[in-house]
């Protein structure tokens, strides 16, 4: 977790009056509080009682927020019901969907998984771990879970292959646009994204975190905790499975191409596909390491959860050129090179699956 200097808990007198009735105290002060960096605004902070609590106000319209909420709400009482719960998660101490506040106790001197990445500290028993982690949720009883269309995950979209709203059009930069041109105009990228998620509807539903990365893996003192369960539902193992995947292959294609910024000049286009294929061999012994932790944890017979989760890396890459365009005047040529990377494997993921190390059959 990153420090950021953005303001206080006194403009949100919710955020006290929560902690105040779940008895967690009053804040002791500003001394150690502090501000995280995030897509939402989220504290560390030490209330008068002596406990240490991670705040999170949810941005975004009250009703989305609400609703996040109340999936937080659900995974508690799922968790609650496993015995013995062996999945680690930060304790949910309080939640108030009407202001969007969730108040947990604080894992200290956490990082997570992408720190650990960014610093070049990511192991193989580190990607294990993960594996393991994610087979611990996929492992909980998922009866009691909905499997409503209306609330699965936005993207991919097979309305939005289609057409965008005129809203969307308006609020775009031109880099997103071209995107969106790209998505629409590429006939067999929008059948693969299209026969993916048919297959993501056909599976056997597990109770699934529906927005994995790297960044929701806390690790302290050797402890791997998972978080934001905003939008935990009923949905496919692979798209956790390929979020991870996905952002292990990623972080790794940057990290790959980082070495042609040493040169005055930019690489060649052979030069890029070479540096592209190095991370993707880099980055195969963990995700071979995330895979084997997962199936010695999760007993499953699903023959197709290898190839579907190989789609869903493919489609993380290509998600990511979409979240890059949001800030970018222009798409840039080695963002559109790894989405290339994606296209493939959404194309032909049986074919790419063992460039992946994803090659051990599930039990």
């Amino acid at each position: 977790m990153t420090d950021a200097n953005l303001g206080t808990l006194d403009e949100f007198s919710e955020v006290q009056s929560i902690l105040t009735r779940t008895g967690l105290g009053i804040l002791a002060g500003e001394s150690d509080l502090r501000q995280l960096s995030g897509r939402n605004r989220n504290w560390i902070c030490t209330t008068d009682t002596g406990m240490r609590v991670f705040v999170k106000k949810l941005e975004g319209p009250a009703a989305a927020s609400a609703a996040r909420i109340r999936q937080c709400l659900v995974f508690e009482k799922v968790l609650a019901k496993a015995e013995p719960a062996e999945l680690s998660a930060p304790r949910l101490l309080g939640a108030d969907p009407e202001t969007g506040v969730l108040v947990f106790a604080c894992v200290d001197r956490a990082r997570t998984g992408a720190e650990v990445m960014r610093d070049g500290q990511f192991a193989c028993d580190l990607a294990y771990s993960l594996g393991h982690t994610v087979g611990l949720l996929h492992n909980l009883p998922a009866d009691d879970l909905l499997r409503d269309p209306a609330t699965n995950p936005l993207l991919p979209s097979e309305e939005l292959l289609e057409a965008i709203p005129l809203a969307v059009f308006e609020s775009s930069s031109a880099a997103e646009l071209q995107v969106w041109a790209l998505l629409q105009n590429d006939a067999d990228l929008a059948a693969a994204l299209r026969r993916l998620l048919g297959r993501e509807r056909e599976a056997e539903p597990v109770a699934a975190h529906c927005d994995l990365r790297l960044d929701q893996f806390l690790v302290a003192d050797g402890v791997v905790h998972l978080t934001d369960f905003e939008e935990f539902r009923a949905g496919d193992a692979a798209r956790d499975l390929g979020g991870v995947v996905g952002d292990l292959l990623y972080r790794a294609l940057l990290d790959a191409a980082a070495s042609s910024r040493e040169s005055a000049e930019s690489p060649s286009y052979a030069r890029m596909v070479a540096l592209l294929a190095e991370g993707i061999r880099d980055v195969r012994p963990l995700t071979t390491a995330f895979w084997s932790g997962y199936i010695d944890t999760r007993t499953s017979t699903d023959s197709r959860l290898a190839e579907r989760t190989t789609a869903f890396t493919g489609w993380h890459l290509l998600d990511r050129l979409l979240a890059g365009a949001r800030s970018a005047p222009r798409l840039a040529a080695l963002p559109r090179a790894m989405a290339g990377i994606g296209r493939k494997a959404l194309l032909a993921p049986d074919a790419f699956v063992s460039t992946l190390g994803l090659t051990e059959v599930p039990r």
